[in-house]
């Protein structure tokens, strides 16, 4: 795992205080920066000849090789753990003020860098332009946020059954080496809110970056370096997909990781809880949903139209806490049917981040048409870089994979009630639990409603998709547990210890 001399060489005094940053890109040239007679470069030879410590990082964007992102192994993972160990024995007494101020300056960072930031996401995920600057601005809402509660994580003095001879405090401490892992598809967000509550509480993080937006990720930790985060606070490595299930194990059963982040899909995300299971580490899980848009005969039907398309196909439906699944009643199905159509057909939904993203929407959108499903909108075929065109379904039945199933794509399914139990019931046919939204004037009637829905969130005349940098932002059921955002973020990377005294 040893990068080329002219990376050492270069890169030494800027990541000094950082043993286990492993880069990529730039390390070696890409196709395109091959010379004229079509030959590799050396360096891309050199790397070819030791294949297994790299992997190829694609663009569907650009359609073509960005360059390779060195390949962890768990030699790497253990010596990133060990490092994370070292650091807290110190970073744990860092002074609250110290912690938050360098979230802040590491927050001014980010600001700066924005355009390159922006960039290399948009290169790395094919995300639109917009999608991207959203991401910025709600990562640095939620830093700042998380920076302003770091001086809340405070004990309690609680009452002594002898308080003329005793007396108690609790005290909340740092918890100690996390270990994260987060996803590509709000490569910024959902990394970036973690790394400010890991840090910010006085933890270090082994932070194992998504193999789909590895320089986006580098690019953070060299803000927080830039910042002046000490050396070993922050330990980043990406892997292989075929290597990932080793090393992340390696990481899990490390006697220093005192904690799991972990935010990605249901399916990896059971077998990471297998892992912490085993090795009894605690989990903070974030993972996916079939959340639920419920449309009332009272709702504004053009603006809740808007909010349900972007909800459904922004950044091509691969967004945890999408619209999946509209609800309407009975009254006003046709009207707003037509409503979403129209909608629908000059919405952005831009490209997959791989042909293989798309290719799990794009199964399920054929298992129910073979099984009866109509297609107001759309259907099961690609269009240019694997997209799939925007879908909205009607007639979706329990026997088809998209009745429970995420589909992680630009599709919409279209559910018709008659009442607000209705309603509820299907709200809650699924095994996850994330975000739900419910349009109407009503709002005694929406909060009665949003009582007996089996979700983490429910927005009322807002979108599914929703996190606000001074809430909390968790599901139940199968989307996991525990919760993210300001003091709540911070919390759960924290310890409670009791201290007791009598004197006699």
């Amino acid at each position: 795992m040893i990068p080329p001399a002219h990376y050492v060489q270069e890169q030494t005094t800027k990541f000094q205080d950082l043993r286990y940053l492993i880069l990529l890109k730039d390390v070696y040239p890409t196709r395109r920066n091959q010379g004229h007679e079509g030959r590799p470069s050396p360096y891309r030879r050199q790397a070819r000849n030791n294949w297994s410590s790299y992997f190829p990082h694609h663009s569907n964007q650009l359609q073509r090789e960005l360059g390779l992102a060195q390949s962890a192994d768990s030699t790497t993972a253990s010596a990133a753990a060990d490092s994370a160990s070292k650091a807290f024995k110190t970073w744990k007494h860092t002074p609250w003020m110290t912690r938050r101020d360098i979230v802040l300056r590491t927050v001014d960072i980010i600001r700066r860098r924005e355009a390159e930031i922006t960039g290399t996401m948009i290169e790395e995920t094919s995300c639109t332009a917009e999608w991207a600057a959203f991401q910025i601005e709600l990562t640095i809402s939620i830093m700042r946020e998380t920076a302003s509660k770091i001086s809340s994580l405070v004990g309690e003095v609680p009452a002594m059954a002898s308080p003329s001879n005793s007396f108690g405090f609790i005290f909340r401490e740092a918890l100690g080496p996390v270990l994260l892992i987060a996803p590509w598809n709000a490569a910024t967000i959902l990394a970036g809110r973690s790394l400010a509550a890991i840090i910010g509480a006085g933890c270090t993080v082994v932070f194992k970056a998504s193999e789909l937006s590895p320089k986006t990720h580098h690019m953070l930790v060299e803000a927080w370096l830039e910042a002046g985060v000490p050396s070993g606070v922050i330990n980043v490595i990406q892997t292989a997909r075929e290597d990932a299930a080793g090393v992340t194990e390696t990481l899990i059963a490390h006697p220093a990781i005192r904690k799991v982040e972990f935010i990605g899909s249901a399916v990896v995300g059971s077998k990471i809880a297998e892992l912490a299971g085993k090795y009894l580490k605690p989990l903070l899980m974030e993972m996916g949903d079939k959340s639920a848009a419920v449309v009332l005969e009272d709702a504004d039907m053009e603006a809740a139209a808007d909010i349900c398309i972007f909800g459904a196909f922004a950044h091509h439906g691969q967004v945890c806490f999408g619209t999946e699944r509209v609800i309407l009643m009975k009254s006003i199905a046709e009207k707003f049917i037509q409503l979403l159509k129209k909608k629908a057909d000059s919405f952005p939904a831009g490209i997959p981040v791989t042909a293989s993203m798309s290719k799990g929407a794009h199964d399920k959108l054929v298992d129910a048409q073979s099984k009866g499903a109509e297609f107001i909108l759309g259907g099961p075929q690609y269009g240019e870089k694997h997209s799939l065109a925007p879908s909205i379904v009607t007639g979706i039945t329990k026997d088809m994979a998209m009745w429970k199933e995420e589909t992680f794509g630009p599709c919409l399914a279209v559910y018709i009630v008659d009442s607000d139990e209705e309603a509820t019931e299907l709200v809650n046919d699924t095994p996850y639990g994330f975000s739900a939204a419910i349009h109407t004037k009503d709002l005694t009637r929406a909060l009665n409603m949003s009582k007996e829905l089996d979700v983490g969130q429910v927005q009322v005349n807002g979108p599914t998709v929703h996190s606000v940098a001074n809430l909390p932002c968790g599901g139940i059921k199968r989307t996991g547990w525990g919760y993210q955002n300001s003091r709540w973020g911070l919390e759960e990377f924290t310890k409670l210890k009791i201290f007791t005294a009598s004197m006699g």
